[in-house]
């Protein structure tokens, strides 16, 4: 599909901060130093406690529901 992905190590964490807003910031702006754009996908692998997760970035939530379903279309192709 030609998604930019970006990931993000729960591990590196600080304290008190919210994994999802860190997090995702953490991946977006990596990824936009290395690329200058951000990513369409943020996932991170979880860890202890913490389930893994994949965040659908686009500029309308309508335009991240398309992605999604069609990610399932294809998953389901395969």
């Amino acid at each position: 599909m030609g998604l930019a992905v970006a990931s993000f190590d729960r591990a590196y964490e600080p304290p008190g901060v919210s994994t999802m807003e860190w997090g995702t910031r953490t991946a977006i702006d990596t990824y936009r130093e290395l690329h200058n754009r951000g990513p369409d996908v943020v996932y991170d692998l979880g860890t202890v406690g913490k389930e893994p997760m994949v965040r659908l970035l686009a500029p309308r939530a309508v335009d991240a529901a398309w992605v999604g379903v069609e990610i399932g279309r294809r998953w389901g192709e395969e």
